[in-house]
């Protein structure tokens, strides 16, 4: 049984790599050994029929069906045998007519089927190579039986044969030598293997470690970069890029948490404050309904802070499921709504012609995003100022703009009245029932819509929110 340590070992990805390029380079060389093997064996054969081809046309070349003459056949064959130029060759001349040996030289005795066989295709004029393995021997023959011709007709046999051991030898040896040579090649191709594995993997392992001492205290810390050009400088860069969102996300949420909590501690405090001194002392019923209705409206800001809050986590949402939105008539929905509130602070409340456009989009959320920036330039515009409301159709987009004439904002404020908790002027803003909220809320709605929010402002001349929305969405 393996150890737990062990089987780790035996998932890695080196280990891995390792056996898939060893089993790859042995199963290589074993298909490389038989084909070697049986080509070096077709090699050795066709050379080995090639000298006994030779050898016979050395014999027959003074010869011709014409001037045949069987006791010098007889000599030249002796003579050819006994000579033998590459190795021992047996040689025999066989009396087709006559069905007899004529002449024998080192001859070897054959198989009888074998030689029976050999003959009947000679007589029929052709040319045979066999193998065969004489009696009594461990050896075994290339045999050439090849017809003489004499008036046009076969009238003997040659046969010679030569000995097929160095060829053997020859196979077995280079057999034994890739045996010998296979598991060497293996050994190496293993460490090798495992070298070239530990090499390209041991970024994974500083990247490993690195990561495992990255916690919520040290998110500014990051991964060196690798500089190989390879798969691992992709992931630590990209490792990289996620602790930047890691670190963005802590430090928001982080900022976040301080801002809640002190925008909740003053009306808290206030309602601690407001008891305590109640409780001091006796008093009046008008003084307890006094501290009940400041009660009632501190509990009203922290209840207006949580649907705040919630509205931004609902708009945090990764997805939302968007339907046709009537922009005309939600933004008339919307001049009707506060038009009590515009004509009793004597604001002059104007809404442009508009056509009617449908985008696609969230119902609630796009009504809290313009009435919130509407809400915001009527508390923020003074009586006798004017608001104005429009909507412009472009090709793929829209743009709603509510302009207001009234206090205007700093341009130094300008990217910062998003943020949330951000408030221009804290004591008007309390002044006001605002936390800071409201126009972050707008942010993340158009941001969730896939569209933008911009301010114009000048300080005293008023200003201008503008909202681009795109009329479609693909994801829908």
């Amino acid at each position: 049984m393996f150890s737990k340590k062990e089987i780790k070992f035996f998932r890695t990805i080196g280990f891995k790599i390792t056996l898939w390029y060893a089993t790859s380079v042995l199963l290589i060389v074993v298909i490389l050994g038989i084909y070697l093997y049986y080509r070096l064996y077709y090699v050795l054969n066709k050379e080995m029929c090639a000298i006994l081809l030779d050898e016979d046309e050395d014999i027959l070349q003074h010869f011709t069906e014409t001037n045949l003459n069987l006791d010098a056949l007889k000599t030249e064959i002796e003579k050819e045998v006994s000579v033998g130029k590459f190795f021992k060759i047996s040689a025999l001349l066989y009396d087709i007519e006559n069905n007899s040996i004529i002449t024998s030289v080192n001859s070897i005795e054959f198989p009888l089927k074998t030689f029976e066989k050999a003959i009947n295709n000679a007589k029929n004029g052709n040319e045979t190579f066999d193998t065969a393995k004489p009696k009594d021997s461990t050896d075994s023959f290339l045999l050439l039986t090849i017809p003489v011709f004499q008036d046009n007709s076969p009238k003997y046999v040659l046969q010679m044969a030569t000995s097929l051991k160095p060829s053997y030898k020859t196979l077995k040896n280079f057999r034994d030598d890739i045996i010998v040579i296979m598991p060497g090649i293996v050994i190496i191709t293993i460490i090798g293997g495992w070298f070239i594995a530990k090499k390209s993997l041991d970024p994974v392992g500083y990247i490993t470690n690195a990561a495992k001492t990255i916690t919520a205290y040290n998110l500014h810390t990051r991964l060196k970069p690798a500089h190989t050009g390879s798969e691992l400088e992709e992931l630590t860069d990209t490792i990289n890029l996620m602790l930047d969102r890691l670190e963005d996300a802590f430090r928001k949420i982080i900022q976040f948490t301080s801002d809640v909590s002190h925008e909740l501690r003053t009306p808290l405090a206030a309602l601690k404050a407001g008891i305590e001194v109640m409780l001091a002392k006796q008093r009046t019923p008008e003084e307890y309904c006094e501290l009940l209705e400041n009660n009632l409206i501190e509990h009203e800001k922290i209840i207006n802070m949580i649907n705040d809050l919630l509205v931004l986590l609902k708009t945090d949402a990764a997805k939302q499921e968007f339907y046709d939105v009537d922009l005309k008539k939600m933004l008339c929905e919307l001049y009707t709504a506060f038009q009590v509130i515009t004509e009793t602070k004597k604001i002059d409340c104007t809404i442009s012609k508009m056509e009617n456009i449908t985008i696609d989009g969230d119902q609630k959320l796009l009504y809290r995003l313009f009435s919130n920036l509407l809400d915001n330039a009527i508390k923020y515009t003074s009586p006798g100022g004017n608001i104005c409301i429009s909507l412009k159709d472009l090709e793929n987009e829209v743009i709603v703009s509510i302009r207001d004439s009234g206090i205007g904002i700093s341009e130094n404020d300008h990217n910062k009245i998003f943020d949330r908790f951000f408030r221009v002027d804290a004591s008007r803003s309390r002044d006001t029932g605002g936390v800071g909220l409201g126009l972050s809320i707008c942010k993340n709605i158009a941001d969730l819509h896939k569209g933008k929010i911009e301010v114009k402002s000048t300080i005293g001349k008023g200003s201008a929110f503008l909202v681009t929305l795109p009329k479609s969405h693909f994801n829908r």
